[in-house]
């Protein structure tokens, strides 16, 4: 059947040629026979001065697969046009001659230039060639020629556009491998021009931080957790859609666990909640401890899990959950543990007070810490700051841990929990002095802050807790350096980090502020007052005391007679 196709296609091609040849023979025959007063040896000057030429220049065409092209052929036309043939042609293959389609390919069309006159009167005509759904097998040249006795002749190059298809792709689709084993993945397309590979990965970045990777091989050194992902091949040159693979790595590897918070402050009669963020590959099962105790689900624990976030959840704390918990995830490649600790102790403390102070010999600092126990006490440190600020936490060292309920060392320098104030002279020493917590009345506050209105029966408790103190006879201009912690039912925290202020070398100059009206007197005690204070308040209250005294009498007076002769006047 094929030798039978072959033959056939060789006899339609020799008929082609033999018709095309037999028409250029006979045409050239005819113009050979010369006008009469022409002479042989100026034959080539009359057919130069009568033979049409080209008004079509050969170029380039790149043309997507799947579309139409028209490749032009326009000639001008002259006195003997007719007697020349225009042909098609590619390579040696005979297209068309004159207005005879040779070729039997039906997707090529033959179409007549129309007729059209240029300002000059010039005539041009010509054939033009029509390619319908090219195909890769139609790139190459394509030839209008003019047959003459020297053929003249234009070429149009066709390019055929394809767009990108991957035609491979490895893995092919989903990769399995181990923790800190070596990934290779390998894309190539086809089509034209050569498309160009990009590598990419699906909502993330590459795992050397990149955005992409251009080139056919992927290579990863180590593969870890970071590795997993869908990373995605895409080819493109600029012709149609561009192709895309995607492949799916899946990294194994044993259980690793980040506590989200160490330590987690809490209180008791208050909610707690221990969090582990756990990864593993297979999915790893968490189990929670309480020093060596497994937990399981009751009415005082409860265990959640979002995704990685594995939560241990304590209801209504008591003194017994109090201590060390331990979250432990294992897979089939291993098993890994976190730990916690679940405290009653104070945050940290923060100071909030401005580094620079109003005046020269005092300081006015302040702190928050948070604490869902009431806070009993605070112990302040603070010193003249070294001249040389590397020599800070090196010159006399004050070690971070928690401080025993000793004496003060300079207990001597706190006056009074009513007074805020101490007295400071300064050196490389560190000072310190215990400050009981105040409650909203000046006394030390044993019980939780008040909340506005302070009429209410009702103490509410709050966590964030805040205290001021007074510094006085400090070093003008000078720095200094401080560090505090809080007690509180539980024991006392840890010292804070250094803070640092200072002194200004002259005292600001404030504007005097109107002095506040005072009400509920009533709440205050005397002894908390000056002696001045009290003779002035001891003074209004016998003045009020005297007044009154003579409003009595005068109503005794005036009034209780009126009364009298009234009542006698009714009866």
């Amino acid at each position: 059947m094929d030798t039978a196709k072959k033959t056939g296609r060789k006899h339609s091609t020799m008929t082609s040629a033999m018709f095309f040849i037999s028409v250029v023979l006979s045409l050239v025959k005819e113009s050979m026979a010369l006008p009469s007063g022409h002479f042989p040896d100026s034959n080539f000057l009359e057919e130069d001065r009568y033979s049409p030429g080209f008004l079509t220049l050969g170029q380039k065409y790149s043309i997507a697969i799947g579309s139409t092209v028209v490749l032009p052929c326009k000639i001008n036309e002259t006195e003997n046009s007719s007697q020349y043939v225009l042909a098609w042609k590619r390579d040696i293959a005979v297209l068309t001659a004159g207005n005879v389609k040779v070729t039997v390919n039906p997707r090529i069309r033959l179409m007549p230039v129309q007729a059209h006159t240029d300002p000059h009167g010039s005539l041009s005509t010509g054939y033009n060639l029509e390619i319908r759904d090219v195909r890769n097998s139609d790139a190459g040249d394509y030839i209008c020629q003019i047959g003459s006795m020297e053929p003249k002749e234009i070429v149009h190059t066709l390019e055929i556009l394809v767009p990108p298809k991957i035609d491979y792709i490895s893995p092919s689709n989903k990769m399995d491998i181990h923790k800190g084993a070596p990934i290779r993945m390998e894309c190539r397309a086809s089509g034209n021009p050569t498309p160009k590979i990009v590598w990419s990965r699906k909502n993330n970045m590459m795992p050397n931080g990149e955005a992409n990777k251009t080139g056919n091989v992927l290579d990863i050194l180590h593969a870890n957790r970071h590795t997993s992902g869908h990373y995605k091949c895409t080819a493109d040159n600029r012709v149609g859609q561009p192709d895309t693979r995607e492949v799916f790595v899946n990294v194994l590897y044993p259980p690793e666990i980040e506590v989200e918070q160490p330590t987690v402050h809490s209180g008791i009669g208050h909610e707690a909640q221990l969090v582990c963020i756990v990864h593993g590959e297979p999915t790893p099962s968490v189990v929670w401890y309480q020093d060596t105790t497994q937990l399981g689900i009751t009415e005082q624990f409860s265990q959640q899990n979002r995704g990685n976030k594995y939560s241990l959840v304590i209801r209504n704390v008591t003194y017994s959950d109090i201590g060390n918990y331990t979250c432990q995830a294992s897979n089939a490649l291993g098993k890994d543990r976190g730990t916690l600790s679940l405290s009653g102790l104070p945050t940290l403390c923060y100071f909030d007070s401005p580094t620079l102070s109003s005046y020269r010999d005092q300081y006015n600092i302040s702190w928050t810490v948070q604490s869902y126990s009431p806070i009993r006490e605070y112990r302040l440190f603070f010193r003249l700051a070294s001249k040389s600020m590397h020599l800070l936490h090196h010159e006399n060292p004050l070690d971070n841990h928690i401080y025993s309920d000793r004496p003060a060392t300079n207990s001597h320098l706190y006056s009074s929990p009513f007074s805020g104030s101490v007295s400071a002279h300064g050196g490389d020493q560190w000072e310190n002095v215990v400050i009981p917590e105040m409650n909203d009345y000046g006394a030390p506050n044993h019980f939780y802050n008040l909340v506005p209105p302070y009429a209410t029966s009702v103490r509410q408790p709050t966590i964030r807790h805040r205290m001021s103190f007074q510094l006085k006879n400090l070093k003008p201009a000078s720095n200094y350096e401080a560090r505090v912690q809080a007690r509180n039912d539980h024991g006392w925290n840890k010292l804070s980090s250094i803070f640092h202020f200072s002194t200004r070398s002259e005292d600001m100059e404030l504007e005097p502020s109107a002095q506040p009206a005072v009400h509920g007197a009533g709440l205050l005690d005397k002894g908390l007052l000056s002696s001045s204070d009290a003779s002035t308040i001891t003074g209004t209250h016998l003045h009020k005391s005297w007044t009154l005294s003579i409003f009595i009498v005068l109503i005794t007076t005036h009034l209780l007679p009126s009364l009298y002769h009234a009542a006698l006047s009714v009866v």
